[in-house]
């Protein structure tokens, strides 16, 4: 670097320098010069013309970012002493955006000028310098130099005006493999020296993790927060130019924000080995390393916050070793133990419970089970339970419990479960959670069974039975306290994945749902979009059993499931609603006394009302405009066809005595089948399969009336 210009050179340098700039183009090269010659001159005289060059190197860096030359030049300017004021290289600091990967080189720099002696930076510059560190973690080009230096960074803790910044980036580097005996001993000594600063404190609680009870942490009560981000909006801005950068465009750092992945820290295992030649996971970085080296792995340690790395859920499921789910599990029982006690003693523990429940569950979703560790825990933990705490975290764990007795299931987490939900202050309706809760259980029972080359055991299929048993009761209840569009919708969703179970290749005997859950939902059902599903749950149940043809079932599963589609289609399809004389038909279960009371009023209408149409096609609330709308694109097409061919024009609603009085009359001519067939298609052609497909599986006979309603369009008799 030029040595610096005193007393009569100064002008002359100055005078140089600014026409150097003004006789050529002003590049971020020739501005960065200009500002390194400022920075060397030892005069308290104000350098004219800085103040416009630091915008033009400020608007340049925002846009596009600083070369690696650039970049080190402006850093050998602020990691040695200069005459620049404090306003002046702060603002440098803020312009120090890299336009691509950081070297190593550049770290090594900075890292020199830490810490105490002349030719070191200034405090202020320092502090600096470890928050750009902080910030441009991820951007590094190579990750593991920080980790080279981390003996350098835990030396400098003791200078009380560095260990604020320091502490951060010490927290985001930290692994397993720098814990030593001797930093312990450093921490210890530093604690009692300074007393409880939370940046030393945080440090502490890391190491604590890495090696249980070496520190004597039991002074810090409480969780210590979490280190803040130093300029969230400076690390997005870097992100927006490097998202520019076309060398750099498919940088998986352009995939998350900064923020969140510098309070979280970077996902690297903090695990090492202790084998010779062995492999630590901390070097492998992405799947290639893992598969080249997964042999060589060994595993000596774990920490539950380890469990939500990527890199050890691949290994411990690729690993042939039943060690490594020992070693999951010893890992889990520790901290779960240490929580129990917690809960017992009223005293915090080290870690708060919500962060082990967390770390657990991104273990469990990626190996799809769930450790018997937690499964203790929280038997343990469920009667104590006061929901909402932590219950999303612990409803996603329970859905991965394994098959196994339903009866004991009950007894140790289902039971507890329910309880604590209906008993909670807090929750006004936990029904729609409970059901939620077991439509996503039984789906992951599924999968296992569905990919399994052989049949369901007897214990699976008990187990499967009474959850579905279970289950509409609860379902029923929720009919009939809450009814709401929300509601039946979650009840639609858990009995449409039953049939799945019941149709080959599992053939399970499920029961159906009851006839009483059926018309319960038909009767209050808010939309079309809720009826449809309802007839497409029934086809499927119907298409399950008939696919099981020489399965013994019940003989009540069969009459049950015949009473619902016979009901059904006498309300939709038949006009005989409440009909009870009909094969299999339960008249919708209202007693005859009150059938007799409905038609008497429905009769006494202006006009006179059948009650047994009420509910068919053309009057159910949910399809009658579209019935007759139906209808009326058969007039207009007919009219089109043959212009006048059309006299009489249908008011609706449509019966089978108004379709015949409108052919006498020179209207469209359609039987009341063809119009069940037009009305059907039309339906399916705008999405709401559910109601045709229901209508095709169950009335064979309506397919015959497609040619007529053809006919009808053209005009023809």
């Amino acid at each position: 670097m030029p040595s610096a210009v005193n007393g009569p050179n100064f002008e002359e340098a100055l005078d140089h320098v600014i026409l150097g700039m003004f006789t050529s183009t002003n590049t971020p090269q020739n501005v960065i010069l200009t500002v390194q010659t400022a920075s060397e001159i030892q005069t308290k005289k104000k350098y004219p013309v800085l103040k416009t060059h630091l915008e033009e190197i400020q608007s340049h860096a925002q846009q596009h970012g600083l070369t690696t030359a650039t970049l080190k030049r402006l850093l050998e300017v602020l990691t040695s002493p200069n005459a620049l004021d404090h306003t002046t290289q702060k603002a440098l600091f803020k312009i120090l955006y890299p336009a691509g990967q950081v070297p190593s080189h550049l770290i090594c720099m900075v890292v020199n000028a830490l810490g105490y002696g002349s030719r070191k930076a200034s405090v202020s510059n320092q502090q600096l310098l470890l928050k750009w560190m902080n910030v441009i973690h991820d951007v590094l080009e190579d990750n593991s130099i920080l980790s080279s230096l981390y003996s350098v960074f835990f030396n400098l803790l003791d200078m009380n005006s560095l260990r604020a910044d320091l502490c951060p980036l010490l927290a985001q580097i930290t692994r397993r493999k720098h814990v030593r005996p001797f930093r312990v001993q450093m921490l210890q000594d530093l604690s009692q020296k300074v007393g409880r600063e939370p940046a030393l404190s945080k440090i502490m609680q890391i190491y604590d993790t890495y090696a249980p009870g070496m520190l004597d942490v039991k002074k810090s009560t409480g969780r210590v927060p979490e280190f803040s981000h130093p300029d969230p909006e400076w690390a997005n801005q870097l992100q927006r130019i490097l998202e520019k950068a076309d060398h750099l465009s498919a940088d998986p750092l352009h995939q998350r924000e900064a923020t969140p992945s510098f309070r979280r820290g970077p996902k690297r295992l903090r695990l090492s080995a202790s084998v010779e030649g062995s492999y630590s996971l901390d070097r492998i970085d992405n799947a290639e390393d893992l598969v080249n080296n997964v042999e060589k792995v060994r595993i000596t340690g774990l920490a539950t916050s380890d469990l939500d790395d990527p890199v050890l859920q691949i290994y411990v499921t690729l690993g042939s070793e039943d060690s490594h789910t020992e070693d999951v599990n010893e890992c889990l029982s520790k901290a779960f133990m240490q929580q129990h006690e917690s809960l017992t003693s009223g005293r915090d523990a080290k870690k708060p419970l919500v962060e082990v429940l967390d770390e657990a569950l991104a273990y469990t979703q990626y190996t799809k089970t769930l450790p018997k560790p937690v499964m203790t825990f929280l038997e343990k933990y469920l009667p104590e339970w006061l929901p909402p705490q932590h219950q999303g975290i612990i409803l996603d764990l329970l859905s991965h419990i394994p098959l196994k007795t339903f009866s004991a299931l009950q007894t140790t987490l289902l039971n507890p479960l329910e309880t604590a939900l209906l008993s909670a202050p807090t929750i006004t309706n936990p029904l729609p959670t409970l059901l939620t809760f077991y439509t996503t259980l039984l789906t992951k029972w599924t999968a296992p069974l569905l990919s399994s080359p052989s049949a369901p055991t007897p214990s699976q299929v008990a187990i499967l039975l009474g959850l579905a048993k279970h289950t509409n009761l609860l379902t029923q209840t929720l009919l009939t306290t809450s009814p709401t569009a929300s509601t039946i919708s979650l009840i639609l969703t858990h009995l449409s994945s039953l049939p799945l179970l019941v149709a080959p290749p599992l053939s399970i005997p499920l029961p159906p749902p009851p006839p009483l859950t059926t018309y319960l939902i038909i009767f209050t059902a808010p939309s079309l979009s809720t009826l449809s599903r309802l007839c497409s749950l029934l086809t499927s149940w119907k298409v399950a059993f008939e696919s099981n043809a020489s399965t013994a079932r019940d003989q009540g599963q069969i009459e049950s499931l015949n009473a619902a589609l016979m009901d059904t289609c006498n309300l939709l399809f038949r006009s005989r609603a409440f009909n009870a004389a009909d094969g299999h038909a339960l008249g919708c279960l209202i007693p005859p006394p009150v059938v007799t009371s409905l038609s008497t009023y429905t009769s006494g209408l202006d006009p006179p009302q059948p009650l047994t149409s009420l509910f068919s096609l053309s009057h159910n609330p949910n399809v009658s405009a579209l019935s007759i709308t139906a209808f009326r694109e058969v007039e207009d097409s007919a009219e089109d066809k043959q212009p006048g061919s059309v006299a009489v024009r249908h008011a609706g609603p449509i019966t089978t005595k108004s379709l015949a009085q409108l052919g006498r009359e020179g209207g469209v001519k359609m039987g009341w089948k063809e119009y069940r067939v037009l009305v059907l298609r039309w339906l399916e052609g705008v999405g709401v399969s559910g109601i045709a497909d229901f209508g095709a599986a169950t009335m064979p006979g309506m397919k015959g009336g497609q040619d007529a309603v053809a006919r009808a369009k053209a005009g023809v008799a």
